[in-house]
């Protein structure tokens, strides 16, 4: 015989709805209506207790129906790659950005188990006007196609012959400030680690290769494949440490240097005494257990700039492509040094 159980799962209540909100305060629920459509017609004291009501069931606006009963949905969509650290300081200014320009920001990751077909798929679901994608992997056929049907602005990724506008960071510009940091301290044996599947990775390259050859010294171009991120960083050291080790290593971005440094350190090699390392990007190079020297990209700006176009396709007022390049700054930390005085080092 089976026992009978009595479920408690909270999925059984019932959600609040603006009719609940309305008995609490004692309004009606039209009025209540306009207060979470932003309508006017609502005195200021009336709409804090409906919203304050609202707070204190657990009240949430159905975003998703409201847009359908809407002629514009007033969503722009942002995809991005839940692997790259720079997102947890681009996403959060992308809904300040997004905020205010009067629209809802609806974000889409792309992983491992979700492409990014599938997440612009989801995005469109949600009606959204405009799409904001950061370092896109899709072809260029595909860009091409997507930008002829919606608004579309690419962040990290310069495209060619589509009509979307770009926003990325001055990463030849950046790259090239970190090198010269370097031969400012005397450093002449400077290797570059290169991942060469990260999107816009022959920009920062060739801000190596000028400081370099600015500075008549011999480049050497450590090239990976695949993973660009702390895995792609060791297999850099990883070919470093079978050669003569350089007086300093030049990284693509922070996540890179990250691991080789780590990759490094297990080798017994001392930073910066007998090797000075930088990234790019600035975002794990802030923790102290790295304080690496780096060149910051602006997040608030890489957003602001985003947003601002996407808003003028959706509105109409652009259509050609345009490119926007937000300025890398040099960040120097304790990660640099004067190059070691012995030429060579072996492990």
């Amino acid at each position: 015989m089976t026992k009978k159980s009595t479920s408690t799962d909270k999925s059984d209540v019932p959600l609040p709805t603006m009719a609940d909100i309305a008995k609490m305060v004692g309004v009606s629920r039209q009025l209540v209506g306009l207060v979470f459509r932003d309508a006017p017609g609502v005195g200021a004291e009336t709409a804090a207790k409906i919203r304050a009501a609202a707070k204190e069931i657990g009240y949430r606006p159905n975003l998703a129906a409201q847009s359908l009963r809407r002629d514009s949905s007033n969503n722009i969509g942002f995809l991005f790659h839940a692997d790259q650290s720079s997102m947890q300081d681009i996403l959060p200014a992308m809904y300040k950005s997004a905020k205010a320009a009067g629209f809802n920001l609806i974000i889409g990751a792309v992983s491992k188990s979700h492409n990014e077909n599938e997440a612009i798929e989801e995005l469109l679901g949600y009606r959204c006007e405009g799409l904001v994608l950061s370092g896109s992997e899709l072809s260029q056929s595909r860009l091409q196609k997507l930008a002829r049907e919606i608004p579309l602005v690419s962040v990290s990724r310069r495209l060619e012959q589509v009509r979307a506008g770009m926003v990325s960071s001055n990463g030849e510009a950046g790259i090239f400030a970190v090198t010269m940091h370097l031969i400012g301290l005397g450093h002449k044996d400077i290797a570059y680690v290169h991942a060469k599947d990260m999107s816009d990775s022959q920009y920062r390259r060739d801000g190596y290769l000028a400081a370099m050859d600015a500075n008549k010294l011999k480049a050497r171009v450590v090239t990976i494949e695949g993973d660009f991120a702390e895995v792609g960083g060791a297999e850099a050291a990883g070919k470093l440490l079978k050669e003569n080790i350089p007086t300093a290593v030049v990284c693509n971005n922070d996540q890179s240097a990250l691991g080789l440094s780590h990759r490094l350190l297990q080798a017994g090699i001392k930073i910066p005494a007998q090797v000075s390392i930088t990234g790019y990007d600035d975002t794990v190079a802030r923790f102290p257990f790295m304080d690496l020297t780096t060149a910051r990209q602006d997040p608030e700006d890489l957003a602001h700039f985003a947003v601002t176009d996407l808003v003028a396709r959706i509105r109409g007022e652009k259509y050609i492509s345009e490119t926007y390049l937000t300025p890398a700054t040099l960040i120097v930390r304790s990660s640099t040094a004067k190059p070691r005085k012995e030429a060579t080092l072996r492990v």
